[in-house]
């Protein structure tokens, strides 16, 4: 089976959709970047595309939002007027890479983990310990962040396909993913390992744990391009699908 990024979750509702692209906007995260953006359907001509900016520059203001995210056609590449154009007016721009590992494809980096941890689904008994855990990763992002964040991871557990985990040592949470389970994938979203745990196998006992409960699934995942993640998932045997462009600005 082929999957795109199309197969990614998307929660956000459409507030308005043309042959050109679609306009995400998601009322209850009006501040995350990933939630609130326009995706092209194809590539606009320039004219299209400072037409476009100018229509989201403008709802975003009328929603007191101080950005605008543009999400590029998949597999393509951006025309030279547009590029001088980003560049000349303060966009930066991100290559997203989707990968996938078909079942029973995964190679473990790490044969070892800490025997005394424990990776498992989020329930009521440790869901607390995994919300505490999100909100010391966002809080590296910044605490205003963290707070705002906060109320929306809450109500993410409303959607019967989100299904998080989140992996406990001596008690505390040190590692967790963001699952989204879908008819033939699961979407990895969110992978986040304690700074101070980092390469004792608890990020590859977090991926076994998806892998052993995948049941016939395809895993999908997004990494930077420029993200040295994306070397360990070659490593691990995750097979390169395609690529798309994301660019961002921050409004005056």
């Amino acid at each position: 089976m082929t999957f795109s990024f199309q197969d990614i979750e998307h929660s956000k509702s459409v507030v308005k959709e043309t042959s050109l692209y679609a306009h995400h906007r998601n009322e209850e995260a009006l501040f995350m970047h990933i939630e609130n953006y326009v995706i092209f359907h194809r590539v606009p001509t320039y004219a299209e595309f400072v037409e476009t900016e100018a229509y989201l520059k403008s709802e975003h203001q009328k929603q007191g939002q101080d950005f605008i995210k543009f999400i590029w056609p998949e597999d393509c590449e951006i025309p030279q007027p547009i590029i001088s154009y980003l560049g000349s007016n303060d966009f930066s721009l991100d290559v997203l890479e989707l990968y996938a590992a078909p079942p029973g494809t995964f190679l473990p980096t790490k044969t070892e983990t800490p025997s005394d941890l424990k990776v498992a689904w989020v329930r009521a008994d440790n869901r607390n310990a995994y919300l505490e855990f999100s909100t010391q990763a966002d809080l590296e992002v910044s605490e205003a962040f963290a707070k705002q964040k906060q109320p929306y991871t809450r109500t993410k557990f409303a959607n019967p396909n989100f299904c998080p985990i989140v992996a406990i040592r001596s008690g505390e949470a040190v590692g967790s993913i963001d699952l989204y389970l879908k008819e033939d994938s699961i979407e990895i979203d969110n992978f986040y390992v304690a700074k101070n745990h980092l390469g004792k196998g608890i990020g590859t006992a977090l991926q076994q744990f998806v892998m052993e409960h995948a049941d016939g699934k395809t895993v999908l995942l997004v990494a930077d391009a420029a993200d040295t993640a994306r070397e360990m998932y070659n490593r691990q045997n995750y097979a390169y699908v395609s690529f798309r462009y994301e660019f961002l600005k921050i409004l005056p």
